[in-house]
């Protein structure tokens, strides 16, 4: 009995020892966990803070990035005499032409020219048969020699019966019929001339004459051919005139107030430019009385002097109408203006190198400069590199080095540079990432293998800058001096632009 409670005893001992050694394990474990969760979490803050600090850093970089002054060109506006230049597309004509047929029939005798001679009014250029026409011219010549021969016989007896009557020998009736004698003599000597004058006219029908000072053209009939006085007849030659010689051009019915106003102070001038050397001059002579409803244009006519026959009828020109002129205008480079949403504005440069919009009114662009309202004389203005800026922001202005530039002088087409690959320079930027030096060098060695076309055209002194070729050589060499400076000084900022941008993505 006693045995049975130490056994029962010493079973619950058992089990509470167990318990306890159990409880006391689970405290360990706990603790360990516990500590394990802290140590993650700080790990998980530290990361973050680092990721925090990185982002700041970047940020503070894209400031600094965000502050520097962007490259730009600028240029003041200015007042100055504009021209006003109205331009059309005119087809040449010729003022007189005239397809040349005979006045009677007849059969061709004889051509006295060749095909594309310049002829003179009344140059003789064919000849009909004309022995029908002659002989028929001497009949009646003959037959006016015997009607003055009759009307000197009728003088003669007219003097006979005067004395007579005088005299009191004839009868008045006697005295009376010579006279009746002598004026049938007269009109039969007058008709017989007319009828002379007549025959001679159709004999000067058979000698086809030039009308007006002219060139020929193909000949259509030969010696021996048949040739009619009917209009639809083929035509023997045709005579155009060269000289002077016409344009005709439609003008937009908005330009009509400029042409009239220019024609009530003299003479309108235009001029049409064949090439960089040649110009034919001349002047308006025609307005059409109405506008084209259709088209909303009107037909104008002016007159060329042609005397080196450099254009021909039926040539397609552009026609230059000097409409009189602008005086005091408020002028810049058309490039400086930019179009907005709401119009066309300028980026004005104010005294503290910032940018501001100004609104402008753009009256008229003539060769590259933009007349303008809205902004005064004197105002310096963005010329090149206002797509990078915003208002308030600062810029600087890029000089070009004349030392460099000097000999290179010229320019492109408009609307388009003359520029070529990348080259030498610096970027702008201060501070460089190593990561941005290495992109600029790679940068320099591409354009460093960049072979230039062939036929590339180097200035007329001095060499092209390192990495520069032009994309037309043939417009570079036709070039000014002045335009090919400032071609190369846009590519020089454009350059610099892409050099410092690409420091401040490799900074970031």
């Amino acid at each position: 009995m006693a045995f049975r409670s130490a056994a029962r005893f010493s079973a619950s001992s058992l089990t509470l020892v167990l318990c306890l050694a159990g409880a006391i394990g689970l405290t360990a474990c706990g603790k360990k966990d516990g500590a394990a969760s802290a140590d993650a979490s700080a790990g998980q803050s530290g990361a973050k803070a680092e990721k925090a600090d990185k982002g700041a850093a970047g940020a503070n970089a894209s400031r600094g990035n965000g502050n520097r002054p962007t490259s730009v060109s600028v240029t003041m506006t200015r007042l100055d005499t504009v021209p006003l230049v109205l331009e059309a597309q005119g087809n040449v004509i010729a003022l007189d032409d005239v397809d040349v047929r005979p006045q009677k029939n007849g059969t061709v005798k004889q051509t006295h020219f060749k095909e594309g001679d310049e002829v003179k009014r009344g140059q003789l250029l064919f000849t009909l048969d004309d022995r029908d026409d002659l002989a028929n011219v001497k009949r009646l010549e003959a037959n006016v020699t015997g009607s003055q021969a009759a009307v000197a016989a009728a003088e003669r007896d007219l003097a006979r019966s005067q004395d007579l009557a005088n005299r009191n020998f004839v009868s008045s009736a006697a005295l009376d019929a010579a006279k009746d004698k002598l004026e049938s003599a007269n009109a039969a000597l007058a008709q017989n001339k007319a009828a002379t004058d007549q025959a001679r006219i159709g004999l000067s029908y058979t000698y086809v004459r030039a009308p007006f000072d002219g060139r020929a053209g193909l000949i259509g009939v030969r010696p021996g051919s048949l040739v009619t006085s009917n209009a639809t007849s083929t035509a023997m030659v045709k005579i155009t005139r060269m000289n002077p010689i016409g344009v005709s051009f439609s003008l937009p019915e908005r330009d009509l107030p400029t042409l009239l106003s220019g024609q009530r102070q003299g003479p309108v001038k235009i001029s049409v430019d064949l090439d960089a050397t040649h110009h034919l001059k001349g002047e308006v002579v025609f307005i059409d009385s109405s506008v084209d409803r259709a088209s909303g244009t009107i037909a104008v006519k002016a007159k060329l002097e042609n005397d080196e026959r450099r254009v021909w009828p039926g040539q397609y020109v552009t026609v230059k109408i000097v409409a009189g002129e602008i005086k005091d205008a408020v002028v810049l480079p058309s490039q400086a203006i930019i179009n907005g949403p709401n119009g066309r504005l300028v980026y004005i440069v104010k005294e503290d190198q910032t940018v501001a919009l100004q609104p402008v009114e753009l009256v008229r662009i003539s060769d590259e400069k933009a007349v303008v309202k809205g902004i005064d004389a004197g105002i310096k203005v963005v010329l090149e590199g206002g797509q990078n800026l915003r208002p308030g922001g600062k810029v600087q202005e890029v000089k070009v080095d004349d030392s460099k530039s000097s000999g290179r002088r010229g320019g492109g087409r408009r609307g388009s540079d003359q520029s070529g690959p990348q080259a030498d320079g610096k970027s702008g930027g201060a501070g460089k990432s190593p990561a941005a030096e290495g992109t600029v060098r790679g940068d320099k060695a591409k354009a460093g293998t960049t072979k230039a076309p062939a036929g590339a055209v180097v200035a007329s002194a001095g060499k092209l800058p390192e990495g520069f070729t032009p994309r037309d050589p043939e417009a570079w060499a036709k070039m000014s001096e002045e335009r090919r400076a400032e071609v190369i000084q846009r590519w020089r900022q454009r350059k610099a632009e892409r050099e410092a941008g690409g420091a401040g993505a490799a900074a970031q």
